[in-house]
This record gives C-alpha cells, sequence and structure tokens, in this order.
C-alpha cells in the first residue's frame, strides 16, 4: 500500500476520495461519513507498507486525499412527463416492517429519474425510496416505525451513477409525485405566539408496555456562573423546575416555579440534537424557529404539534449514551452522533402542544 495506489483505486472507482489507513488498509467514498472529523495530524503515524517515507494513517485514522471532482448529491426534484417528484426527506427502513413496500427491479440502475420513472409505471404510486445504493422502493405511503432522520444518514453514492447518492444501508431517500409540478411546500404555521403550554411527546409505534402519550421535561445538562442549559427529556426520575412553557415570535421560553423573572429561551438545535435551552447573562436571544402545526395524521380534534423549521414529522425520543441512557427528545436524528449515536435505540413521536385552561 502507498498513498499513491489507494488514489488510484477509488479514482478507477469513480470515488472523489480515498483515504490510507493503518500502513496498509485503503478506503474510498464521496463524502465524509458521519462520525468522521479532523483529527491532529500527528495521531496518522504509521509508515505506508508499500513505501516507507509515506505516511499511510495511523490507528483508526485515515489520511484523506480529494480528487476535486464535483461531489455527488441528494437530487432534489425530478421532471417527468406527468409531472415533478420532490425530495422528502431521509427515512429509516427495515425488512420487517418496509417504510415503502413494494420493490422495483431496475436493469439500468437505480438512479431518482430511474426509480421515480419506474414507480410511475408500475401502477401509479405517488412515493419513491432510493436505498444501500441499488435499491428502489415504491409506496402510496409514508409507513410506520419509519423515522425521519438527517440527510446525513442518506449518503451512500448509486452504484449506477457516482453523481448521486441514493439513501444508504437501511435508509431511504424518498421522494414525493406532484401532478402539478410544484411542490407543495411546508405545512403552514397555525401560531407563533401561544401562552401557558405543556409538551408531550405520543409515540407513534405505541410501545408494548408503559404509556403512548409522556410528558417531556425541561432537564438540565450544564450548569455554570452565567449559563444554563437544559434540554427536553422523557427522563420520569428526573427533577425540573420548569413545568410549563410560552412562545413569543417563534422563540419558546420556558417559564422557571422558582425564579420567575428568569429568561430562558430556546436555541437552533442541528440534526441529531436534542431541542435545548439556555439562561444566560446576558439574556440569550433566541433563536426564531418554532411554530405549531395541525396535526395532520392524527385523530380529529387533536392537540397542535410543535413544529421546528418546518417540520413536525422529524423528532424521535432517544437514548442518551453519555447520560445514562437518558430518553431525550431529538430532532432529526443522524448516526454517529456524539449523544445519541444508534439511531436504531430512537422511536419517532409527535410532539403535542398542551394549552392550560
Amino acid at each position: 500500500m502507498t498513498i499513491e495506489t489507494c488514489v488510484n483505486i477509488c479514482g478507477a472507482a469513480d470515488y472523489i476520495l480515498a483515504g490510507v489507513e493503518f500502513g496498509s488498509e485503503c478506503y474510498c467514498d464521496s463524502a465524509l461519513q458521519i462520525p468522521g472529523q479532523a483529527a491532529p495530524v500527528t495521531e496518522c503515524n504509521i509508515a505506508c507498507n508499500g513505501n516507507a517515507n509515506e505516511t499511510c494513517g495511523g490507528a483508526d485514522r485515515l489520511n484523506i486525499f480529494n480528487n476535486g471532482k464535483q461531489p455527488p448529491v441528494i437530487v432534489q426534484s425530478v421532471n417527468t412527463t406527468t409531472g415533478m417528484w420532490h425530495y422528502q426527506g431521509c427515512f429509516t427502513d427495515n425488512t420487517a416492517a418496509r417504510t415503502l413496500r413494494a420493490g422495483m427491479n431496475i436493469p439500468g440502475g437505480t438512479t431518482a429519474e430511474s426509480c421515480t420513472a419506474a414507480c410511475a409505471a408500475a401502477g401509479g404510486f405517488v412515493n419513491a425510496g432510493l436505498e444501500n445504493g441499488h435499491e428502489c422502493w415504491c409506496d402510496n405511503a409514508i409507513n410506520n416505525p419509519a423515522q425521519h432522520t438527517s440527510n446525513n444518514d442518506c449518503r451512500m453514492v448509486c452504484q449506477s451513477t457516482h453523481t448521486e447518492f441514493c439513501g444508504n444501508a437501511n435508509r431511504v431517500a424518498v421522494y414525493h409525485f406532484s401532478g402539478t409540478g410544484t411542490a407543495s411546500g411546508p405545512a403552514p404555521c397555525l401560531a407563533a405566539d401561544l401562552s401557558d403550554f405543556k409538551l408531550m411527546a405520543r409515540f407513534k409505534n405505541p410501545p408494548t408496555t408503559g404509556p403512548s402519550l409522556v410528558d417531556l421535561k425541561v432537564v438540565v445538562v450544564e450548569m455554570s456562573s452565567n449559563n444554563i442549559w437544559t434540554v427536553l427529556s422523557i427522563c420520569p426520575t428526573c427533577c425540573s423546575e420548569w413545568p410549563s412553557f410560552t412562545m413569543r415570535n417563534s422563540i419558546v421560553f420556558p417559564k422557571s416555579s422558582n425564579i420567575v423573572a428568569q429568561v430562558m429561551s430556546s436555541t437552533a438545535p442541528k440534526d441529531g440534537e436534542s431541542p435545548n435551552f439556555v439562561a444566560s447573562i446576558p439574556a440569550f436571544p433566541g433563536s426564531q424557529s418554532y411554530c405549531t402545526m395541525q396535526d395532520i395524521a392524527g385523530a380529529t380534534g387533536n392537540p397542535p404539534l410543535l413544529a421546528f423549521g418546518s417540520k413536525s414529522d422529524a423528532f424521535s425520543v432517544c437514548k442518551n449514551n453519555t447520560a445514562n441512557g437518558r430518553l431525550d427528545l431529538v430532532f432529526s436524528p443522524v448516526t454517529g452522533h456524539p449523544h445519541y449515536s444508534l439511531v436504531m435505540d430512537c422511536s419517532p413521536v409527535s410532539v403535542q402542544v398542551i394549552v392550560s385552561s
């Protein structure tokens, strides 16, 4: 193994990234996968076994090279003769309960274009999905127990073309058909200002034991002289002094029962993070990203749902592997997150907004 050998192997296979590791290993991809991150260059310290004058990574460390070609993308829309298909997001999948249930065989190779065409031709399906680099699935619904996850979980290059991503292992990139040619757009907000409400998580796949509807608590995760950081959790044994919330101009404010004058406001969580709040000196201005939306999928009369960034379907309850397995609310889970690394330990929920009577 040498750097040149690995670069040539990956380039010949049409990947844009090549990585050497442990002196003798070569890896290829066209995207840096989570949880990979930059490490000190001194940790890449093993000589290549084919050229002792070169360094080929280290133990669990890669030297990565980029050939400068255009990276692949998640195709956002596909134009057909009958209308447009629009990307809906990345969803979990498993063989026991398929997110989309009708599999398609595409001899010419699976891409966003070929899969949507196959689903349209196979009986007018309105949903098409790319998975595992080469699979195509169709359906008229996104079936439970699918979870809406981060787009970063759907970054496996298509086998038939390395210019596009085709989902991932147990991850399906879903497209929806629009006969009008225009995307439906996000659901409208019902309210961006609301007083005295609490939040409850309703499991989309009710557990075999325990309630299907549970309270969400504001739980302290970090304190300093000038800051208090909190997250939303369903932890049954955790104490919380913030029993209710208000929302003003799309910012959520937990209300303290101990310090009435305290101002704690919402931040903007990234994919894979818990919705979080901070009380600081000086006061944190908050992030304008929340509102309530109608529960279209629920029964008539259901409470409205909390939405972040115009999404009310991307929340899950996940096991926090750095806090003794505490179950926290997470927005758009992503594999490899430092606190919520295993999406398989997440359960999709709707966050109901219960206004005090």
